[in-house]
């Protein structure tokens, strides 16, 4: 048996009884988790969840170890339910025997037994021809359901994030959720998380506009990675750490989110540098293009502010809270910050360590409060 799920739709699961067997595979892994926590509602008594309900992991177990699971009496519910997550592994070919092993139980399932499968999204994942091998889904077909959860589009995705806000209490018009899909994309988790903080934005009005979309959500990492370094650069501390945490959840990995932030924000400091040599030299930022050249000549070739002239205006405003001091003793953090995280510091007494996630979140601290011997 063969089906595509829909949000909601959790009594298609069922409706033609609850099966031995479920693989949960395709694009949105959003939608996996919806169907799950359906059918656990369903097929298990609340007050038996501790007994009547396991969770496994494929990447620790083997297929005897997932069977013996399922074998097991229910103690409160007519089924166990055991839910298998991490089965993408056994995609491998070193697992190959294994995935083997699986299928070929399948068919001896229990009658008690309600075995989940699920396979999480992988980059290639609307490319593939299998949900998992062709053995297993063959074996799944045949005992029990084979479930795609298919990423949602067009109107489907539209009525889902209306729905969603609907859950929390809100309204949203229909421009404003193309406004919000347009920003976000189309991942149902991304869109999720959105519009928890825009339900936090928006307080006790009942209804989220464009107008907040564009204030509380992000266009793509690299709009986050720009609002951190803004946030930074004007020392607004609660803001720079929340965006920091936002890009750490685009990007799981600290290191290549450190080496990012740290260049870029170097450069912004070499522009405040310039912006604020230019405003001493009495050049305004409409005349950043066409600068004397005895000016322009003292500017670095790289990262100069004649290549970034449309925000002349901003920087040359910003540079006004910094000292020479402040702006020195900046760079001087970026770099220590740098060694650090390459394993390269050797003073003492510095603040950063060897892990990259929490120097940046140091690094935010001191850049945003500076001392006030380095402000002016």
């Amino acid at each position: 048996m063969e089906l595509v799920y829909r949000s909601g739709g959790g009594n298609l699961l069922w409706s033609a009884g609850i099966q031995p067997v479920y693989l949960f595979y395709g694009e949105e892994d959003r939608l996996k988790e919806e169907a799950v926590a359906a059918l656990n509602k369903h097929v298990v008594e609340p007050d038996f969840a501790d007994f009547d309900r396991e969770a496994l992991n494929a990447a620790d177990v083997e297929a005897t170890t997932i069977f013996a699971a399922a074998g097991q009496a229910p103690f409160g519910s007519e089924r166990r339910l055991i839910v298998v997550n991490g089965l993408e592994l056994w995609r491998e070919r070193g697992r190959q025997a294994e995935a083997d092993r699986l299928a070929e139980g399948l068919a001896n399932l229990p009658a008690t037994a309600c075995l989940v499968l699920v396979v999480k999204a992988g980059d290639d994942e609307a490319r593939r021809k299998t949900a998992l091998t062709a053995k297993v889904d063959n074996a799944v077909k045949k005992a029990g359901m084979l479930v795609a959860c298919r990423a949602l589009k067009g109107e489907s995705l539209s009525g889902w994030v209306m729905e969603r806000v609907r859950q929390e209490g809100k309204q949203i018009g229909s421009e404003a959720v193309e406004v919000l899909i347009q920003t976000v994309g189309s991942e149902m988790r991304l869109l999720e998380m959105e519009i928890t903080k825009l339900v936090c934005y928006v307080g006790d009005r009942p209804t989220i506009t464009g107008r907040d979309i564009g204030i509380v959500v992000s266009a793509s990492p690299d709009d986050v990675m720009f609002a951190v370094i803004d946030a930074i650069c004007k020392r607004q501390t609660d803001r720079a750490m929340t965006l920091l945490a936002e890009l750490h959840r685009y990007d799981p990995k600290p290191q290549a989110v450190a080496g990012k932030l740290l260049s870029l924000l170097a450069r912004q400091y070499r522009m405040l540098w310039q912006a604020k040599f230019l405003a001493e030299q009495r050049v305004q930022p409409r005349d950043v293009r066409a600068l004397p050249p005895e000016l322009a000549a003292e500017l670095p070739s790289e990262s100069n502010i004649a290549q970034l002239a449309f925000k002349a205006g901003d920087l040359f405003t910003m540079s006004k809270s910094y000292s020479w001091t402040a702006l020195t003793w900046s760079q001087e953090q970026l770099l220590l910050c740098d060694l650090a995280n390459k394993g390269g510091i050797t003073d003492e007494t510095s603040i950063f360590g060897s892990d990259p996630a929490g120097n940046l979140q140091l690094l935010v601290l001191e850049l945003t409060r500076a001392p006030q011997s380095v402000r002016r």
